[in-house]
């Protein structure tokens, strides 16, 4: 199958929709089909599909895990960009937040040319992919997004789901991050490509909010009760950075939070 673009990890939230808003013109693959960890995998896949775009959205999601291995975290994330950067096809990748800890000035969003400081393995590895592709070729593109929910799966579903049928949910209260709604990135991915665009962008709902502010809103919708928690209180092996807010200076501005919350309520509550 010839296509324009070859989407890896296709499977998860982003690829999925990528696939639906490019249909034939796109092939998406995943495992075990395709291995990024795997030079020959990937080459298998691009003598069959003959792209002119990857666009990679394999990832190790759980933050926990990476940062219990390691040696995973940095295989996918910086070992799989770098062997999908050197196939010589224009390379679109995608990153965290996470590769921001703490707080800008008084809360202000991180923009794309502010420095780094890693939380967690999981980010660490994240920041050294986006070294690899935009070494490889300064016409390749990072976007760094955040709490990445679609309409099964994410933030959002987790909490409409447990607020409607146990009437109560337990959210954070100590950490800032941006929501991102799939198909709002999908469209965002194609039209920073159809464009010409290049770098690094960070993409994302804004508002920054924590957890427990995005449940109190929901319970507005279902009833039920937030029970607010800390990070410490769960106990996780990943530190969380407890502000990541994101913003750009590039001009590509998805719908807020709240408009895409309320576009996913009419579609699947």
């Amino acid at each position: 199958m010839k296509a324009e673009y070859l989407i890896t990890g296709a499977s998860g939230q982003l690829g999925a929709a990528l696939l639906n808003l490019l249909g034939s013109d796109a092939a998406g693959t995943d495992l075990p089909e395709v291995d990024i960890t795997d030079p020959g995998s990937i080459s298998a896949a691009i003598d069959r599909i003959d792209p002119q775009w990857i666009i990679n959205c394999a990832a190790v999601v759980d933050v926990d895990l990476c940062q219990r291995k390691p040696d995973l975290a940095y295989k996918v994330h910086r070992d799989g960009v770098m062997n999908l950067a050197r196939t010589g096809r224009k390379l679109l990748t995608i990153s965290t937040d996470h590769v921001f800890t703490g707080f800008k000035g008084q809360k202000e969003p991180f923009l794309e040319g502010d420095k780094t400081s890693p939380a967690n393995v999981y980010g660490e590895s994240k920041l050294l992919g986006e070294v690899e592709a935009l070494d490889a070729d300064p016409g390749n593109i990072v976007i760094r997004t955040s709490w990445m929910f679609s309409s099964r799966a994410g933030m959002i579903p987790f909490f409409w789901k447990s607020l409607s049928e146990d009437a109560e949910v337990v959210a954070v209260c100590d950490q800032v991050a941006c929501l991102t709604f799939a198909p709002d990135l999908a469209r965002a991915v194609i039209d920073i490509i159809s464009h010409g665009g290049k770098g690094l962008y960070h993409i994302t709902c804004g508002p920054g909010l924590t957890p427990a502010q995005i449940a109190g809103r929901l319970a507005e919708f279902t009833g039920g009760s937030v029970r607010e928690i800390s990070w410490s209180d769960l106990d996780l092996d990943a530190p969380r950075p407890v502000y990541s807010e994101m913003a750009t200076s590039r001009g590509i501005q998805l719908p807020t939070v709240w408009d895409a919350i309320e576009r996913w309520r009419k579609n699947n509550a």
